[in-house]
């Protein structure tokens, strides 16, 4: 039977203790950004949940319950070869006893080199029969080879939940929505009662930034934050399908409830997906040196630079929260980084 996640409003409660899913703060001094006292920046270190998986292992937490308790044995993914997610998938499904089977788009410039990063690990964790490498050709051709590969195992039977890129579906939500109680939950850094001003976080599918709207929306916590979305591939659009698809459905909280308090804005230059500067590269050595983080070139490095012009430009004030949702697997993709040449 192939699955694709009940719209079933059934709800797991995750307790943050339990599944170790706090994340610790830490405080970013900037002077020329903290030039006026009532401006504090700060770092949620979601990059450290899971060991290096960062804000998907939120996602994959709830996606792993909602197999084991549907009886769901196969995990068919998709996604790019050098892809987070998909590393993610392989490594935090696989733990649970989950069989796991991906079709990978091929970059580029994967011919040409050994693999590293992502494309490195899922060779690492995946047997080659498990690792099926698509041409970006053929990407096109994907989901019909996904739908036949799950019959397949459907006709062993087994139970197959099929994952579309980015690992969107309803049964993420859950593990999603614990982001908003982590913001929210007492902290020792942050006098008892008081929250943060603003939210900035990172997006590609856009269902961690929706889910964070929709939690804060439901505990009551706008006008008070304002969240701003750096929104990687699409623009606005990406955010209102992630409310329509899943987190509407599971919530009940809709895009208009919540746009009024949310903004997206789409990256600095360089601004396609998955591009890269020399600039960015400067970046993530620059804030890797002086501040000890590690930021990829896709997703982190893009959204720090867009905080920290959104800051500036918009005089934001108060207590600002950046999201560090990860993505340090898929540094380790760009070698070129470390070069003497990037200053």
């Amino acid at each position: 039977m192939e699955v694709r996640c009940s719209s079933q409003r059934t709800r797991t409660i995750f307790p943050l203790s339990m599944l170790n899913l706090e994340s610790r703060l830490t405080r970013l001094h900037l002077g020329q950004l903290e030039g006026h006292g009532d401006r504090e920046l700060w770092v949620l270190r979601d990059d450290e949940l899971g060991g290096f998986w960062g804000t998907k292992f939120r996602k994959y937490a709830s996606i792993t319950q909602h197999c084991l308790d549907h009886k769901i044995s196969h995990i068919v993914a998709t996604g790019g070869l050098n892809s987070n997610n998909l590393a993610a998938a392989a490594a935090l499904c696989k733990e649970k006893g989950l069989h796991v089977t991906v079709f990978a788009v091929e970059d580029h410039s994967d011919e040409s080199r050994q693999p590293t990063g992502n494309h490195f690990l899922l060779k690492l964790l995946l047997s080659a029969d498990d690792l099926k490498v698509v041409p970006r050709s053929e990407k096109s051709n994907i989901s019909r080879r996904m739908q036949e590969h799950a019959s397949v195992l459907t006709s062993q039977g087994n139970q197959v939940l099929i994952l579309e890129e980015g690992g969107g579906c309803l049964a993420a939500v859950d593990g999603c929505l614990t982001l908003a109680d982590d913001i929210l939950r007492e902290r020792k850094e942050w006098p008892y009662g008081t929250y943060p001003d603003h939210i900035f976080i990172d997006s590609g599918t856009a269902l961690s930034a929706a889910s964070l709207a929709s939690g804060l929306f439901s505990k009551g916590f706008f006008p008070k934050i304002k969240i701003h979305i750096v929104q990687m591939a699409g623009f606005e659009e990406q955010v209102i399908e992630a409310f329509s698809k899943w987190v509407t459905p599971v919530t009940g909280v809709t895009w208009d409830n919540v746009k009024g308090h949310v903004r997206v804005y789409r990256p600095l230059s360089p601004r396609s997906y998955g591009s890269t500067s020399t600039e960015l590269f400067s970046f993530i050595k620059i804030m890797a040196q002086n501040h000890g983080l590690l930021l990829d070139p896709i997703y982190s490095a893009k959204l720090f630079m867009r905080a920290f012009d959104l800051i500036v430009g918009q005089n934001c004030r108060g207590r600002i929260l950046i999201i560090h949702t990860g993505g340090i697997s898929g540094l380790m993709g760009f070698p070129q980084i470390t070069s003497e040449s990037i200053k």
